[in-house]
């Protein structure tokens, strides 16, 4: 199943981190509403408390001001102490009609009717008098009751303003909690959100790397194809087009090696024989010269038919897995007869062969053991100073064939390591590193070695280089 991917990769990214923000943004938001509902309520309560506080100690602060009023009044008679009694009526009045407008309990409501009755009725009996029959102190000593009263409501108001505080700071911690429990949520849901966004981004971008490993292998067999945004999809096929302009590049360059190397094949041949018939002195004998030149002939024949050899071995290796015709091989037996093809170059340069020879038997492809030893005893004898010695070892190891080829040449430059077996892979300097030549000897032992089942490795060493093979006894085939 393939996901649906916008058409550029830029859409990916800011989709992808719109989603991401998404979480983290109602959070927020849920947080301000949160907030701001706490806040409203915060401001009702408060509000609402000063109010009340401020009405009720209102009530009480005139009822102590119409009874001081009153009892002067009664005492005086003076006109201007009943207007000021009238006026703290009117004051009263008002605290009760702004404590009337605050939400309160019914309780609070029956509670503030019947001071307002009291009041009243009181406020009657005052204004009437000298008319009414009820006398002055028996007039004022409601105010005491009254008193009474709006300090309970004054009481009363002060507990319901505690009740609405701590009503308050319930909401105010449960808010906290509720806050606390959707950023626990959230975040992993913005950080599962942030993954799956990258997966998605990083998806098509390790396709297009692998991709393009593969064709710096040179491995161009897998077709490309990249799922992804319009562009990396884009990017993809184009990825592929270039990877069969360079999978047909590469079989045109095996075509041509191979028949090149066949082309060349039949006139070295000639060459060879030619050479080999001047050295047997069937034409003749020759003179100490003459013998010179033809042993100069039959070893550049030799070399290049070996360079021809390793390039149809290697293009026999590109086109088709090795294929091991299996027997029992003395690798002793085999490390001599190399030894003796070489032994004209051996005997020019003063080459001392130091041999550590174990009676070691496997089982395995002559040919391609044959060219594993081949190759190396061929880098070492080429390399090798003059009057330096070569040492050969054939020891066995847990289950192991174990070859050793430690020449007496200058060693492997440090810049060609990395790089010694890969195919036509020369390095800098041709005259002082293992790999000048065709650049294929080494890697067809590699290839013949990993068909085996073995390892071939170059071992650190101070002087020359130094090649280890291990060979399974008994031959590991897939």
């Amino acid at each position: 199943m393939q996901l649906a991917y916008p058409k550029s990769f830029l859409k990916l990214l800011l989709i992808g981190f719109a989603l991401a923000m998404l979480p983290l943004l109602f959070a927020f938001g849920n947080a301000a509403l949160y907030l701001d509902r706490l806040a409203t309520q915060s401001r009702d309560t408060v509000t609402q408390a000063v109010q009340a506080t401020r009405a009720s100690r209102a009530l009480v602060e005139q009822i102590t001001f119409m009874e001081r009023s009153a009892r002067q009044y009664f005492v005086l008679e003076d006109a201007l102490l009943l207007d000021n009694y009238e006026r703290a009526h009117e004051k009263f009045v008002d605290a009760l009609e702004d404590l009337d407008l605050l939400p309160m309990s019914s309780r609070q409501k029956q509670a503030l009717n019947n001071l307002s009755k009291q009041e009243l009725m009181v406020f009657d009996n005052i204004m009437q008098h000298p008319a009414a029959a009820t006398s002055a102190e028996e007039v004022v000593s409601h105010f005491g009751d009254l008193g009474a009263q709006a300090q309970d409501i004054l009481d009363e108001n002060n507990r319901q303003i505690d009740r609405e505080s701590a009503i308050l700071a319930e909401t105010a911690e449960r808010t906290q909690q509720i806050m606390l429990w959707q950023t626990l949520t959230l975040i992993p849901v913005a950080l599962l959100v942030g993954l799956i966004i990258t997966f998605l981004v990083a998806q098509p971008i390790r396709h297009m790397d692998a991709a393009i490993r593969k064709l710096g292998e040179g491995d161009y067999t897998e077709p490309i194809s990249i799922d992804g945004p319009g562009d990396l999809r884009n990017l993809g096929e184009r990825l592929d087009w270039l990877r069969a302009q360079l999978n047909e590049l590469e079989q045109q360059k095996q075509r041509f090696l191979r028949n090149v190397s066949h082309e060349l094949k039949t006139p070295l041949t000639a060459i060879r024989e030619g050479s080999e018939l001047l050295s047997d002195e069937v034409g003749g004998a020759l003179t100490p010269q003459q013998r010179e030149i033809a042993g100069i002939l039959r070893e550049s024949s030799l070399r290049l038919q070996k360079m021809i050899e390793n390039l149809l071995s290697y293009t026999a290796v590109q086109f088709h897995t090795p294929q091991l015709k299996l027997e029992t091989i003395a690798l002793p037996k085999l490390a001599e007869e190399i030894l003796a093809d070489y032994s004209l170059s051996i005997a020019n340069k003063q080459i001392d062969i130091q041999r550590d020879f174990f009676p070691t038997e496997i089982e395995g492809d002559r040919e391609k053991i044959h060219s594993i030893i081949d190759n190396l005893i061929s880098n070492a004898v080429k390399y090798t100073s003059q009057s330096s010695p070569i040492r050969i070892s054939i020891t066995q190891q847990s289950g192991h064939a174990i070859i050793e080829v430690h020449d007496g040449g200058p060693g492997v430059m440090a810049a060609d390591k990395a790089k010694l077996f890969d195919p036509f892979y020369r390095g800098d300097g041709v005259y002082e590193s293992l790999v000048s030549g065709s650049g294929l000897g080494l890697s067809i032992a590699r290839e013949y070695v990993d068909a085996h089942g073995g390892e071939i490795i170059l071992l650190p060493t101070e002087r020359g280089a130094h090649f280890r093979v291990s060979l399974p006894l008994k031959a590991v085939t897939s």
